[in-house]
């Protein structure tokens, strides 16, 4: 006896109850007429011959147009890789329409908001990374970052996971040429963590219009566009470092930290000379 569940992959697929009951109660009797397909499949009347049509459109099923219609199935395997083709063909779609998606959103005039910030607070360094980091993918004008060891290790940390946000970034940002900026702060003893990171992210950051350095000042952040921020927070007891970062949307702030970042940039080192390798040297 047929379980339904057994086939629950064809929800997936896009088909509904009736379309995936005739699809399959043809499968078992190999060529049957509606009536046939109705009493087997417990599929109403009403549905049978919109739900056969579509899977004859689809290239499922084969329909004999006489009276009364006959339907017959396909084997299997081709049933299978029809299917898989149609599921490519709609991600293709699907990909082809969403960039359209993203221009429309992307263009769409922001409202005031009166003043109002928003806060979200992601806890723990997995969570800053895939919820706060990865909205500078989706920057439209520019992103300055201040970094320092805790941003390092945990880039590096959550790339050895799978998960590389510099990736995300340079696609997404070199496709805009948008202006992103970075200064590194670093100590002697961070220096190091420093220059192997430069080295081993190095295509990741070849998109950057700029890199600076500076001592560490212990407040790492990011300004994206003109009213999102991301503040990161450490504490040397928490064995990651990286312990929280919030989210904040505001306007007033962002220009703020964007005036201490061009403070910065204009007095920070434009190379490491001897102590760090900068990866953009020669460019």
């Amino acid at each position: 006896m047929m379980r339904w569940s057994e086939v629950a992959l064809l929800d997936e697929a896009g088909f509904s109850l009736y379309e995936k009951r005739a699809l399959v109660t043809l499968a078992v009797h190999g060529v049957a007429d509606a009536a046939t397909l109705c009493r087997e499949g417990d599929i109403p009347t009403s549905k049978i011959y919109l739900a056969m049509e579509k899977l004859g459109m689809l290239g499922l099923v084969e329909i004999q147009r006489t009276r009364p219609r006959l339907y017959s199935a396909l084997p299997p395997d081709l049933v299978v890789d029809r299917l898989v083709g149609i599921a490519r063909e709609r991600a293709e779609e699907f990909a082809s329409r969403a960039e359209r998606l993203r221009e429309t959103l992307a263009a769409l005039p922001l409202r005031l908001r009166g003043g109002r910030t928003f806060v979200d607070l992601a806890l723990g360094l997995e969570s800053h990374v895939k919820r706060h980091l990865v909205r500078l993918a989706g920057a439209r004008q520019r992103i300055l970052s201040y970094l320092e060891d805790g941003d390092l290790h945990a880039l590096d940390r959550m790339a050895a996971e799978g998960f590389d946000v510099l990736k995300r970034v340079s696609r997404s940002v070199g496709r805009r040429g948008l202006d992103h900026r970075v200064v590194f702060g670093f100590s002697e003893r961070s220096a190091p963590r420093l220059m192997a990171f430069l080295r081993a992210h190095a295509p990741a950051l070849a998109h950057l219009r700029g890199v600076r350095y500076s001592g560490e000042m212990g407040h790492p952040f990011h300004v994206i566009d003109d009213d999102l921020v991301v503040l990161s927070l450490d504490h040397p007891f928490v064995a990651e470092g990286r312990f929280a970062s919030l989210l904040v949307r505001d306007a007033a702030l962002a220009q703020s930290l964007a005036d201490g970042f061009e403070a910065l940039w204009q007095k920070a080192l434009r190379d490491l000379g001897e102590v760090a390798m900068d990866p953009r040297a020669g460019r």
